[in-house]
């Protein structure tokens, strides 16, 4: 029983202290709450004190406060000129809530009135502002285009080209470019007619562009290629560049420089069954032979359109140059710089930097010619066009009768090309509506022949240079003292022209009333350009109302070209159209036996 009672006095001393702990904490957790809650009420107490001890009036009743929404809002201002109307004027200022805005959003109010914008004016505010700040910075367009100062020609270089220069009031023209060496246009300069280019022979030309590549040479070879525009409107050019290619390799080998001559000719033609275009570059490799450049450069056909700048990379691609020669390219072109692969100007000097390519331009006075020649160390000439030469040879009417038929008896059927060329040259992008005024009388009736023969040719080359073009036929004769014509519209087969030309001749003819009667009853297209080819061995009578003929065609603005006779009205009509008069070919054998 003593053990037990041990036990249980052990187990109640126990139970006691747990609850002793018990309720000491409790009494600890009680004491610390109220001990908290009594000091913030105090505190808060005292401040209420300490406000109503120092405010010397009573606390006025405070406002309500608006919701957290209207706190949160923005301030606004109405704009003096409504946003609609602000995006009417400027297109590129479009108010998209969508959009993030550039800026940081001031407060402040709209200076919307001190903008006074006409309704007519347009403005592209990214390029404006692009441009505006590169000249701020000190840096022209040209500048970043041409080489570093001190840098080694042909090297590739990162970063900024160009040198810094102070800033200076902003005179910028957005619109155009400054060049390095120019003082930044004024509204005077802008205004104020330049005179033209003088004329500089294009054999001098040429003589100054070997000079200026022998001086890049130091005593080494050269690798020289012409890029020829084989466009339209280059026939003269393209003649030209051949005739004169003599004088630049004269200075060549004056110099005793080993050179080398390559050619590129580009044009544009349409895909096959589609009215799509695709470039037409052709890439002859580089020959010491005068005679195969020659002929390269003989052989070009103008056709459509060009596209320099894939031509010039096309060149950089596909041409081998000499390791150890210095690469100048010639460029040779009348029109601005275009691209079907999407080149820029930019590319194009990259690329020729890239590999210490010179390009001499030939051509307008463009910035954008300019530009490359200058960027690429090379020079640039303007394309001589002389004022006073006419595309038609006046001639001379002091000969003599016998010296008009030895001319008419010596003359070759293959000079009638020159008219094929002439319309090639002169056809550019329009369309072509070519109308044949055939003599059918009985002189004719030998020549005719030898004339198809000279079409089926023209046909090919016009095939060739993909024009736009289609033929009609008006064939004329006198039987019984009555003028017939008979108007065949166009377009006319090759096979159809042959069987109306073969047409039996009879008698006589009259010239000038075919022409008038056949253009007033002949269909054409109202956009196309007119092409008249007379092709007759008589001459017409000088009683004949010719000036009358010639006026009327003028006011067609008919080209008008002649394989015919020496005659006024024949010669004049030509020269006062732009067409071309070529001598027909045993044209002393006539109907009138004049010869």
């Amino acid at each position: 029983m003593k053990n037990i009672s041990r036990r249980t006095v052990k187990s109640i001393t126990r139970n006691a202290l747990i609850i002793s702990m018990v309720l000491h904490l409790f009494f600890l957790i009680t004491l610390f709450y109220f001990s908290v809650s009594d000091q913030s009420l105090l505190s808060f107490q005292d401040k209420i004190a300490v406000t109503l001890s120092t405010a010397p009036k009573p606390p006025s009743k405070m406002p309500m406060k608006p919701p957290i929404r209207q706190q949160r809002q923005t301030a606004t201002y109405d704009a003096v000129t409504p946003i609609a109307k602000i995006e009417s004027i400027n297109p590129h200022i479009a108010f998209q809530p969508r959009l993030a805005p550039t800026e940081p959003v001031i407060t402040e109010q709209p200076r919307l009135k001190q903008t006074n914008t006409a309704p007519d004016v347009k403005v592209n505010i990214s390029t404006a502002l692009n441009e505006l700040r590169q000249v701020e910075n000190g840096l022209s367009k040209t500048e970043a285009a041409e080489p570093t100062i001190g840098s080694s020609f042909g090297s590739k270089r990162s970063g900024m080209l160009g040198v810094q220069r102070t800033p200076t009031p902003t005179k910028l023209d957005i619109g155009g470019t400054i060049d390095a060496d120019d003082d930044i246009p004024t509204i005077a300069d802008l205004q104020e007619k330049k005179p033209p280019l003088p004329y500089i022979p294009f054999g001098t030309v040429m003589e100054n562009i070997a000079r200026e590549i022998v001086e890049t040479s130091n005593g080494g070879p050269i690798d020289v290629v012409f890029v020829i525009d084989a466009s339209g409107s280059m026939g003269d050019n393209i003649e030209a560049v051949a005739e004169h290619l003599t004088d630049m390799i004269d200075v060549y080998k004056s110099s005793d420089i080993d050179y080398a001559l390559g050619l590129t000719q580009f044009s544009t033609r349409h895909r096959q069954n589609s009215r799509k275009k695709q470039n037409d570059i052709e890439v002859f490799q580089l020959t010491q032979s005068l005679a195969e450049s020659k002929r390269n450069i003989h052989a070009i056909v103008p056709r459509r359109d060009e596209n320099a700048l894939d031509a010039i990379a096309q060149t950089v691609n596909q041409m081998r140059f000499r390791a150890t020669s210095k690469k100048h390219l010639i460029l040779v072109t009348d029109e601005p710089f275009t691209s079907l692969e999407g080149l820029t100007i930019d590319d194009s000097i990259a690329l020729c930097r890239e590999f210490g390519i010179y390009v001499n331009v030939l051509g307008l006075p463009n910035e954008n010619h300019r530009l490359l020649a200058s960027a690429t160390n090379g020079k640039w000439h303007a394309i001589p066009k002389d004022p006073k030469k006419r595309q038609v040879q006046r001639r001379n009417k002091s000969l003599t009768e016998k010296v008009k038929t030895q001319l008419l008896r010596k003359t070759h059927w293959r000079n009638v090309q020159k008219i094929s060329k002439t319309l090639l040259r002169n056809s550019g992008n329009t369309p072509v509506d070519v109308v044949l005024f055939i003599d059918g009388s009985k002189s004719m009736e030998d020549k005719l022949p030898q004339f198809l023969q000279q079409l089926n040719v023209w046909v090919l080359d016009w095939e060739k240079a993909l024009i736009d073009y289609q033929i009609g036929v008006v064939r004329f004769r006198t039987r019984a003292s009555v003028d017939i014509v008979n108007v065949f519209n166009p377009p006319q087969s090759l096979d159809q022209i042959h069987k109306i030309v073969e047409l039996p001749c009879r008698e006589n003819e009259n010239l000038l009333h075919a022409i008038t009667e056949g253009l007033r009853r002949i269909k054409l297209r109202p956009d196309a350009q007119i092409h008249l080819i007379l092709v007759t061995d008589e001459p017409v009578s000088k009683n004949s109302p010719s000036s009358g003929v010639i006026q009327f065609l003028e006011e067609k603005q008919a080209v008008v070209s002649v394989v015919g006779t020496f005659d006024d009205f024949q010669e004049e009509v030509t020269i006062k159209t732009g067409g071309v008069w070529v001598p027909i070919p045993e044209g002393h054998t006539t109907n009138h036996m004049h010869w």
